[in-house]
């Protein structure tokens, strides 16, 4: 069965120091192929374990391949994929774990497009030039409106760690 997926969503680096960036928009565009049945809503948490994998968000434009497997039933689900991103950015492997809701199962070959929302990135810090770069590689505080996320981040982190 042939599938599609599109979506939006933030992406945020650790920095070296153990702080968080500022959050950078991203939309994505996807086809896959694979055994499936039914539909889900599911939110990711994508892994970025090196600096070359948050170049690789950085940039303006990248493509992912990747395989994953998936089951949903009513709001408890999970996923798992392993993924290769390439683009201006660089080159990286990640790996993204979710949360979904709905009725499904499946697992797939997948492939799609992620791109910056420079547009919204514009907006929510009020600059024409910022780039995803300046913003999860550069040395940018930490955004205020985003201080329900960083402390939702730094309780998640630190009952892994």
């Amino acid at each position: 069965m042939v599938i599609y997926n599109i979506g939006t969503g933030l992406v945020i680096s650790r920095r070296e120091d153990g702080s968080w960036s500022p959050p950078s928009a991203i939309s994505s565009l996807g086809v896959g192929w694979g055994a499936q049945a039914g539909g889900e809503l599911t939110d990711f948490i994508i892994i970025l374990r090196t600096n070359d994998a948050v170049k690789t968000f950085s940039s303006n434009a990248h493509l992912s391949f990747g395989a994953g497997l998936s089951a949903a039933v009513g709001s408890v689900g999970r996923a798992a994929e392993a993924n290769l991103r390439v683009g201006d950015g660089g080159c990286a492997a990640c790996c993204t774990y979710s949360c979904s809701k709905g009725a499904f199962f499946g697992c797939s070959l997948e492939g799609s497009i992620v791109t910056t929302r420079r547009r919204e990135n514009s907006r929510f810090y009020g600059s024409q030039t910022i780039t995803a770069s300046d913003i999860l590689l550069g040395s940018m505080s930490q955004a205020p409106a985003a201080a329900i996320l960083y402390h939702a981040l730094s309780d998640l982190y630190s009952t892994l760690s």
